[in-house]
Formats: C-alpha cells, sequence, structure tokens
C-alpha cells in the first residue's frame, strides 16, 4: 500500500509538471473585480497584455464589479482551478472579508494567491480645509477641530487604513463612507471631508494637479517615489505596516506547479520596460513576490484587518 500510495504521490507531482508545462493552450481570462477605467483596470490591462504576448494565446479580461470587488472573487473561487480563469485585485481581497461575513466562499481556501504585481505604501492626502503642511501639524489640528476621514465604503481598504492610522496616531477623528473612491476624493475635493487615504496610483494625481496635498505616508519609512512625503514612522507612529498592492489570483485547489510557473510568468511581465513605465506613472513599484511569500502576505492582513473590525466596531452597513 504505501508503495502504491508514493507512486501515486509521484504520478500526480509529474502531471501536474506537465500541465504547467504545457500552459497556456487556450486563451486566459484575467477577471478585475472593478468597473473599468481606474487604475487597477489600466494595470490589470497592461499585465494582461505582456502575458498574451509570452504566452501567444489571447488573454481576455473581464470586469465583474461590485461589493467591494467580492463579486469578481466569489465568480473566481466558482472556477476550474485549471488557470484558464485568474483575478486581479486590490489589498481590498485581505479587507472586505473582515466585514463580510456571509461569503459565498472561503477567503483562505478558495481562492490561491500567485504573486503581487505592484505595490506602494498607502498616502493620506488632505483637502483644502486642512491647513496643516506636515503631520505632526495636522494631529494638533485635528485636536482643536472635529476631522473626518473620507472611505471608499465600510470594509475598503481606504476605511480600514484609515481606521489604524487614527488607532495607532492618536488622532479625534471619524469615518465618512462613500460609494467608492472617486465620490470620496470628489467630496475631499469640495470640503465634505479633511482626508482621504489610499494607494499612490489613486491619489497621486490629484497631489500633482494641486487639488489636495500629500500629508503622510503609512510607513515605518518614506516611499522611494515621494522622497518629500513624510512617513508615519518617522513621526514616531508604530504598528503601521501595510501596503496597498495589486495581486494575481486563481481558484483555489491550484496545482503547486502550476502556480509557480504563473508566478514566474508574472514576474517576468512585470519586469518588462513597457510594464515599467506604467508602474512609473502610477507611483508604483513592481510586487515581485514568490507565491509563498505573497500567500503568506495576504492572509496575514486578514487576520490584522478582523482584528482591527473587532476593536474598532466596524461592521458591514
Amino acid at each position: 500500500m504505501k508503495i502504491f500510495a508514493a507512486a501515486a504521490l509521484a504520478f500526480a507531482a509529474a502531471t501536474g509538471t506537465v500541465v504547467a508545462q504545457d500552459f497556456p493552450n487556450k486563451p486566459v481570462t484575467i477577471i478585475i473585480p472593478y468597473s473599468g477605467g481606474g487604475s487597477t483596470d489600466l494595470m490589470a490591462r497592461s499585465l494582461a497584455t505582456e502575458l498574451q504576448e509570452m504566452w501567444g494565446q489571447p488573454v481576455v479580461v473581464e470586469n465583474r464589479a461590485g461589493a467591494g470587488s467580492m463579486i469578481g472573487t466569489a465568480y473566481l473561487s466558482q472556477q476550474q482551478p485549471d488557470g484558464y480563469t485568474l483575478l486581479v485585485n486590490t489589498a481590498a481581497h485581505s479587507t472586505a472579508p473582515a466585514v463580510q461575513k456571509d461569503l459565498p466562499f472561503d477567503p483562505k481556501n478558495d481562492i490561491t494567491p500567485i504573486g503581487m504585481v505592484a505595490t506602494s505604501p498607502y498616502v493620506a492626502v488632505s483637502g483644502a480645509n486642512v491647513k496643516s503642511e506636515g503631520f505632526d501639524q495636522f494631529v494638533a489640528e485635528a485636536k482643536e477641530r472635529p476631522m473626518f476621514f473620507a472611505t471608499a465604503g465600510v470594509g475598503s481598504s481606504s476605511h480600514f487604513s484609515a481606521e489604524l492610522l487614527i488607532q495607532q496616531a492618536g488622532i479625534p477623528a471619524d469615518v465618512v463612507h462613500y460609494s467608492g473612491g472617486g465620490e470620496a476624493q470628489v467630496n475631499l475635493m469640495g470640503g465634505h471631508a479633511d482626508v482621504y487615504i489610499s494607494t499612490t496610483a489613486s491619489v497621486m494625481p490629484y497631489v500633482n494637479n494641486g487639488q489636495v496635498k500629500a500629508l503622510v505616508v503609512l510607513a515605518p519609512e518614506r516611499f522611494e517615489l515621494l522622497p518629500d512625503v513624510q512617513s508615519s514612522g518617522e513621526n514616531g507612529v508604530e504598528g503601521i505596516e501595510i501596503d496597498g498592492w495589486l495581486g494575481l489570483f486563481g481558484p483555489g485547489g491550484m496545482d503547486p506547479a502550476l502556480v509557480e510557473k504563473l508566478n514566474a510568468d508574472m514576474n517576468k511581465a512585470i519586469s518588462t520596460d513597457r510594464f515599467k513605465k506604467v508602474l512609473e506613472e502610477n507611483f508604483v513599484v513592481a510586487g515581485k513576490t514568490t507565491a509563498a511569500e505573497f500567500k503568506e502576505q495576504v492572509e496575514k492582513e486578514m487576520d490584522l484587518w478582523v482584528g482591527l473590525a473587532k476593536e474598532r466596531n466596524i461592521v458591514a452597513q
């Protein structure tokens, strides 16, 4: 029996390797769980272009938006784990499950993290209502009048990063939820909120045209692409070691050899000069993780946000 079991395992491993080597031999679909036109959509489509040229097979992009990216993610969880249906998602993949309790899939077991496409820290930007130029001045200003952090919705990355900064920096502030990042930033610029936190790709266009100010980078140290913006770490704020990232995912139960193949191909794709230009234009850097490293980070963040949701009494509305 032991010999038979060992032979079966060897056969399965060999079969998985052959499948990975032969992949892909037909069109691949990449799901984007957001509407078209945003930075996530742009970078996901740029990745699809690189992979299509590398593989010599069509890579079709589909937008399946809704429920903080969970509609597209739920769709992915129902697909065959053969690599022909993939998904590109933001760090909302880690935050949404912390408040959405009735998901039709298990976020850790029904989805396979493949690799990090891009990464950048979260940046807090302030509107015209905030007079402070530096983060230390902002904290002092917040103690003089009510401050409101705009979010892209309950359980969004902007929501959890705001709650984390408020908690760790001891800022007396409240959060105001909007229907998406676009609406949150419009209200920030319209003076209906004071601060909004999101990725560099989302906020830097507004910083560069003078509509908002970059207040602080949520990281232990300054971000290489924004050397003039202070970090939370240099202001004595500890416990903030999170990133805004873009990742590639597959359905749960994928063959490890296929996951490694996809990870290697993804890392080649994000290393091309053309893709690097897209990254630079969006103020992000290439992720370049192994599948195991990315899985560890995703699950660590999921646990962090579940804990914060309990501490801050964050529940879905």
